[in-house]
């Protein structure tokens, strides 16, 4: 699965800063899972438009993966509790195209530096 990479431009260096991966969640499951190490394509602000449904995942949402280094998973219960706490519909995990990501919330989360995964 292609990981989507959005980057901020500082000096004309480019810093990875949102991770979108694409919902992948079935109704029965409580936690999805993803490969920090897999394809990603870069997207752009153009690529953000109205009708692109995306949720943002909290820090506390995201877990690592116990078998593997690479990957993490959303506790897709804690984001329907996050969503409900800023009174938004739960449900709505299940509409969206993709979860946003933070990227320094990836590397707090595995503790090294990500970025390096994501050089263009």
């Amino acid at each position: 699965m292609t990981l989507h990479v959005y980057y901020e431009e500082l000096e004309g260096k480019l810093f990875p800063k949102l991770v979108l991966v694409q919902n992948n969640l079935n109704v029965d499951h409580d936690m999805t899972t993803y490969k920090v190490d897999g394809p990603f394509e870069r997207i752009f602000q153009d690529d953000f438009h109205n009708d692109l449904k995306t949720i943002s995942v909290s820090l506390g949402a995201l877990k690592r993966c116990p078998m593997f280094d690479n990957q993490f998973e959303i506790d897709i219960e804690q984001v329907k509790k996050d969503l409900w706490r800023m009174s938004h519909d739960p449900e709505a995990v299940y509409e969206t195209d993709y979860f946003a990501i933070l990227v320094d919330d990836l590397q707090e989360l595995f503790a090294f530096d990500v970025t390096t995964r994501f050089t263009l």
